[in-house]
């Protein structure tokens, strides 16, 4: 973020950093040639998602299935390079130099009890990838935008990162889990970005047998797709549903004594995101560098689409400025 100025696309900006943040909770690696260069092709990867799969008739496609291949190919050569590096550090006696061993999700993928192959241990990186790229990148964006466009709520959030950035001394300025606990207006933030946004539309699920829903009989087998936007976006869940309402989630005001049970952006069940709680704290913690370091506005009106994915149309353009100089008016 100490890069930016004047005219930045946020959506962009949102997407190199949370990329960056998982190839160094997967890997350990920072930022630097080799993960731009992987980025760069998973921005091809990505955009195969939504195509026609079939090569002969769509370029994009084709580009993605090749983008695919060096990922792999490039995520192959770290995986075979750590699977060494970890037998020739437990096969040594000294304590100190197994203490050595990197503990990161490769690490734990390798170090296992489950014996996972190079191949399998791959695609799990190429799966969490995803999840962790797309997802965090776009509900940065649109809390931004939301924020930007309820100025109440952003002053207030700005007031609540002031008063953690005061209390911390010139010398540690780096957030503690204690200060991310200590932000109880921006996880009612949070909260209404994700409930208004809708990242993730909905999941599919299987009928293991008959189901049977206020009359209706969902057979054994058939396919059921649970729509988390209708739920999140349902007057009779949340007061004004369709509005941006951060101070809602203060006690559960504007919203029905069983919302609780009905706010579900990271799913449900055994099949709960298992990044859900990391995907708030890179929010937090990004809005907290944002408020406390720049003050912005828009540079041109963007507006929020939902298919084939969410996101905004324009890539979300703002002007920043330091916060110790005025931001510049839109003409």
């Amino acid at each position: 973020m100490d890069s930016w100025t004047d005219r930045i696309f946020l959506m962009e900006e949102a997407k190199k950093i949370t990329f960056e943040l998982a190839v160094k909770q997967l890997m350990s690696f920072d930022p630097g040639e080799w993960t731009e260069s992987l980025r760069k092709e998973y921005l091809l990867l990505i955009e195969g998602f939504f195509t026609i799969p079939f090569p002969l008739f769509s370029t994009t496609y084709r580009r993605a299935i090749k983008a695919r291949s060096k990922v792999a190919e490039a995520l192959s050569l770290i995986v075979r390079e750590r699977r060494k590096e970890m037998m020739m550090m437990m096969s040594r006696s000294d304590e100190d130099d197994r203490k050595v061993i990197k503990k990161d999700m490769l690490g734990a993928l390798l170090g296992g009890d489950d014996g996972f192959s190079d191949e399998e241990i791959v695609d799990f990186l190429l799966a969490l990838l995803v999840a962790g790229y797309e997802t965090t990148s776009t509900i940065m964006t649109l809390a931004v935008k939301f924020l930007t466009e309820t100025p109440l709520a952003l002053a207030q959030l700005k007031e609540e990162h002031d008063q953690i950035q005061a209390k911390k001394n010139k010398s540690s300025k780096a957030l503690e889990w204690s200060d991310y606990k200590s932000m109880p207006f921006t996880q009612c933030v949070v909260n209404e970005t994700l409930r208004l946004a809708n990242i993730i539309s909905g999941v599919f699920r299987r009928a293991m047998t008959d189901v049977n829903i206020k009359g209706y009989t969902i057979p054994k087998g058939w396919k059921v797709f649970a729509s988390f936007r209708a739920v999140h976006l349902d007057q009779k869940n949340f007061k004004d549903a369709r509005s941006f309402n951060p101070w809602r989630w203060q006690n559960n005001s504007g919203t029905s004594t069983s919302s609780l049970n009905v706010f579900t952006p990271f799913g449900g069940g055994p099949r709960l995101c298992p990044g859900y709680e990391l995907a708030r704290v890179e929010l937090s913690v990004f809005l907290h560098h944002l408020t406390t370091t720049f003050s912005w506005v828009p540079a041109e009106e963007d507006k929020l689409v939902f298919f084939p994915t969410t996101r905004t149309q324009k890539r979300y353009p703002i002007i920043v400025k330091p916060r110790n100089l005025e931001c510049p008016c839109k003409e």
